[in-house]
């Protein structure tokens, strides 16, 4: 019995191996038939673009990638070397300290020794060429009065350079080297900003040449004047300091698409610059005629600088009132000046109306139209006078 069952216990594992084996073996061949009939794909030679993009912009973004960086580097390469760095050298002359109401106390010919004093002040400002033969943009405010200017370019080289033309509504400047064959720049549109696009600010804020800085366009047509109104300039956060203004501000192509102008002191990374399509326009009245013809002004104008009445100005004087303004200075010229007021009147009537504050008078002037005649009641030399004043546009230069 012992033999017998060894036989049949041989035969089981014998017959299980078989069946096990061609279990397996079907298998295999289902699978090759599986993958015969159908054949591997091969990659495309032209895959669809669309896709593409989206994993390009997504790759482009991420934390891995230098494309982004590269984009800076690319355009400071091609923007920095048609920055210049401008100083400015101006005299500038001060007066007493002692208020000019005070004045009768002292001697004569005690100002001819002590009054006014004479300093030269030094300026900075940023600006780039716009054509190989020298011409330099900047800001108008970078160059006013300045005495002389030199343009340093990109390497070290000093220019002495001269105004060519020049704008203070617009706070643009044209400036002139003599040199040839130089980098500059191209300018883009500033008509197709999109709040939210990128741009780079090169400059040379506090004399910190060769400085960038990114940011994005904030916000369009803004006013520094006057934040309820409208106006033209485009808003950056990208950081623009004192001695940046007249640089260039640029796409990601490296195309100038504003002049970085003006900051508010009081906040941070609000800044401003001219669309450089008010440049394309009036290039060539700033480079031919040296100037930019604006529309005649309808703006009325007086023609003062003027403060407050305040308490202690009542109480030294003993004056009769509490309230009015006080003329620091008449414009000469203008029609305050040709209607005979003088420094230290105060008025207190306009129109027979009383006026508390500068503020006032500036709005009931502004109110009023060009050709006017008012009438102004007049506190001076410890008396009343009526004075008639036919207010004029107010010129360029006052804007």
């Amino acid at each position: 019995m012992g033999k017998l069952a060894q036989r049949y216990q041989k035969l089981l594992t014998l017959l299980f191996v078989i069946i096990a084996t061609s279990i397996t073996t079907s298998a295999v061949l289902l699978t090759f038939n599986d993958r015969k009939d159908k054949p591997t794909p091969t990659p495309a030679a032209n895959p669809s673009t669309e896709p593409l993009q989206i994993q390009q912009a997504a790759f482009s973004f991420g934390s891995n990638d230098t494309s982004w960086e590269n984009a800076i580097i690319n355009v400071h390469k091609k923007v920095a070397p048609a920055v210049v760095y401008i100083d400015t050298e101006r005299t500038v002359r001060t007066s007493p300290i002692i208020p000019e109401f005070f004045r009768d106390f002292f001697g004569p010919g005690f100002f001819d020794f002590y009054g006014q004093r004479e300093y030269k002040q030094q300026g900075t400002g940023s600006g780039f060429l716009i054509r190989p033969d020298g011409y330099i943009v900047t800001n108008y405010h970078v160059i006013q009065n300045a005495e002389k200017i030199t343009v340093n370019l990109k390497g070290g080289k000093k220019y002495d350079a001269k105004v060519v033309g020049s704008d203070r509504k617009y706070d643009l400047a044209i400036l002139k080297i003599d040199a040839k064959n130089l980098p500059y720049l191209e300018m883009g549109d500033s008509d197709r900003l999109q709040i939210g696009q990128w741009v780079v600010a090169v400059g040379n804020p506090y004399g910190l040449h060769e400085t960038v800085t990114i940011g994005i366009i904030s916000a369009l047509n803004r006013s520094i004047s006057n934040s309820k109104e409208e106006g033209y300039l485009i808003q950056t956060d990208a950081a623009i300091n004192p001695g940046n203004s007249g640089g260039p501000l640029v796409n990601l192509k490296g195309e100038v698409i504003g002049i970085n102008e003006a900051i508010l002191s009081n906040a941070q990374n609000i800044g401003f610059a001219i669309p450089i399509k008010i440049l394309k326009d009036n290039l060539d009245d700033l480079i031919n005629q040296g100037k930019i013809t604006h529309e005649k002004s309808t703006v009325p104008w007086l023609g003062i600088y003027m403060q407050d009445v305040n308490e202690d100005m009542t109480e030294y004087f003993k004056l009769p009132f509490k309230t009015g303004v006080y003329v620091g200075r008449v414009v000469e010229g203008s029609p305050a000046d040709k209607a005979g007021l003088l420094p230290q009147d105060i008025i207190t009537q306009v129109n027979q109306k009383p006026v508390k504050s500068g503020d006032e008078l500036a709005d009931m002037i502004q109110k009023m139209k060009v050709g006017e005649t008012i009438s102004l009641l007049v506190w001076r030399n410890n008396q009343f006078k009526k004075i008639d004043v036919t207010l004029e546009a107010k010129p360029e230069d006052q804007r």
